[in-house]
């Protein structure tokens, strides 16, 4: 898969998965939406991330991806 180039949470119309990772190895998967409502559309994604705090180990230490969004399972496109 590609990575897109996210600035703000409202690049590519907000059509994309963040994959979020901390240094001690827990991973989620986000939706710019779930962000957006505390941040605003209009916010950075680097200032975002820098204030994520891992659920496991509590440390700031995230770094996100940005993907386009997978497909249902069992779905066709025709």
């Amino acid at each position: 898969m590609r990575d897109l180039k996210i600035v703000r949470l409202s690049d590519e119309f907000g059509q994309y998965e963040l994959w979020l990772t901390c240094k001690c190895g827990h991973t989620r998967r986000c939706n710019p939406r779930t962000l957006a409502s505390i941040a605003g559309w209009e916010a950075e994604l680097a200032a975002i991330v820098r204030r994520l705090r891992c659920t496991k180990c509590g440390q700031r230490n995230c770094t996100a991806r940005a993907l386009p969004p997978t497909p249902p399972r069992g779905y066709k496109s025709h």
